[in-house]
């Protein structure tokens, strides 16, 4: 956590600011505290955007749609503002490294790993899609990792995007190297299929330590998205099968998230001792992050 600037709000609707989380597409991230302690990610959104009524719009949709997202693998939306001056969503705050700082920190995930944390984010696909939204940025910095399974963030964010000028003068919403053919092409129009490519995607960084397409700069990416094969370099034969069917071009011949979830159980639960926690899947450098990062609870901010 950084520490707050000159420009930084000191309060954003109920909450008090403690610190700078990180910046994204959209806009700053600060960790805050509501008046009873309870701790919440808050994501605010970019000048830009926020001048943008057809965003607001949107945004104030989503935001519905995304307070009624339940489910064991998703980070719940807690409160929200679209009509304030700098539009912002908080969720609550979950103290862990992201599948990216996993994974470049510890390596490639060994095969039963990655089953249980894929598994896992097809459940949180499947209470994402029933609220009627679809994610369109899954990434592995968009997944945390804690003790009893990953936690998708962010879901109900990027799709206030996909109607306003931004979209409209071609500019993708999304990560290049993780989002769908149709996203690249249209980011107004995809639905759940989406994100269940970008699902395969993933599975190929968390088993593999990169990305499935990988270009100098943005556009090559996109690029190679459209034209040519992903790079599966690494990939473990016993999930190149799962990793190509999530991963068609076409839309329609992807397997669904809970395909993918039945699909993955008979490994998960052929174990007697296996209890669905990380202790069971992890390697112990990753358990050893995610016990640093969960110990780690920032103070509040100077007087």
């Amino acid at each position: 956590m950084d520490q707050l600037t000159a420009h930084d709000p000191r309060r954003i609707g109920p909450f008090e600011v403690l610190g700078r989380l990180g910046a994204g597409g959209m806009g700053l991230v600060y960790l805050a505290r509501s008046a009873s302690g309870r701790r919440v990610a808050i994501k605010t959104v970019r000048g830009e955007l926020a001048e943008d009524e057809l965003f607001r719009v949107r945004f104030a949709r989503e935001i519905a749609a995304a307070k009624t997202v339940g489910g064991f693998y998703t980070a719940a939306v807690v409160d929200a503002d679209a009509d304030a001056r700098v539009p912002w969503l908080a969720t609550a705050y979950i103290p862990a490294p992201s599948l990216e700082d996993l994974v470049e920190d510890c390596g490639p995930l060994p095969v039963d790993a990655t089953r249980w944390l894929v598994a896992g984010i097809a459940e949180a696909l499947q209470s994402i899609h029933a609220a009627g939204l679809v994610h369109r940025d899954l990434k592995p910095s968009n997944v945390l990792v804690v003790e009893d399974g990953p936690k998708v963030i962010d879901f109900g964010i990027a799709a206030g995007v996909s109607s306003t000028r931004l979209t409209m003068t071609n500019v993708a919403v999304g990560t290049p190297a993780y989002m769908s053919p149709e996203q690249a092409r249209d980011s107004r129009t995809v639905r759940g299929a989406s994100d269940v490519f970008s699902l395969g995607s993933l599975m190929v960084f968390c088993a593999t330590g990169h990305p499935p397409y990988r270009g100098s700069n943005p556009v090559e990416t996109v690029f190679q998205l459209l034209r040519e094969e992903p790079d599966l370099t690494g990939m473990p034969r016993e999930l190149m099968d799962l990793v190509r069917a999530c991963m068609q071009q076409a839309p329609e011949r992807r397997p669904t998230p809970a395909q993918i979830q039945a699909e993955l159980a008979p490994h998960l639960f052929s174990r007697d001792d296996a209890s669905g926690e990380a202790g069971d899947w992890l390697p112990a450098n990753a358990l050893e992050l995610i016990e640093r990062k969960r110990g780690r609870r920032p103070s509040a901010p100077p007087p």
